[in-house]
């Protein structure tokens, strides 16, 4: 009977662990993303959902943007747990975003907040964004 305690805590902790790292279902290869920001002050006229295209590997579950200048970010946390990604990123220039995706295995929804410094001003931005698998990536 002491055996089984003792067993059943360390076969949860394994089942978290292993969940923990292991990746989202979803399929490599090109996908559609489409983002809405929200920003504070921001006419809605402004605010019109931006496309672009994304080339997913299981290794990059969170999708990035090509870098620029002091652009330069770097993940500083991420977390898998099922089909669900969340992460923290810090960039060069001090901005620090924080979101969250959930995929399924073609399509994804997700939200960000990212706050910056403009100019001396704090500003939040928020977004919401969702993409689809269109097919395999062009080299």
């Amino acid at each position: 009977m002491r055996k089984r305690i003792l067993f059943f805590p360390i076969v949860v902790s394994l089942i978290f662990a292993v969940s923990a790292f292991a990746a989202p279902n979803y399929q490599e290869g090109l996908w559609e993303m489409t983002t809405t920001m929200n920003m504070p002050g921001m006419p809605k006229e402004m605010m019109h959902p931006m496309k672009n295209t994304v080339c997913m590997t299981k290794e990059n579950a969170v999708p990035q943007p090509q870098q620029k200048g002091e652009q330069q970010c770097k993940m500083t946390d991420q977390k898998t747990v099922g089909n669900k990604v969340s992460w923290t990123m810090t960039c060069k220039n001090g901005t620090v975003s924080k979101g969250d995706i959930t995929y399924s295995k073609t399509s994804f929804t997700g939200s960000q907040t990212m706050m910056t410094n403009q100019s001396g001003r704090q500003t939040t931005v928020k977004s919401t964004m969702s993409g689809k698998y269109i097919g395999p990536c062009t080299k």
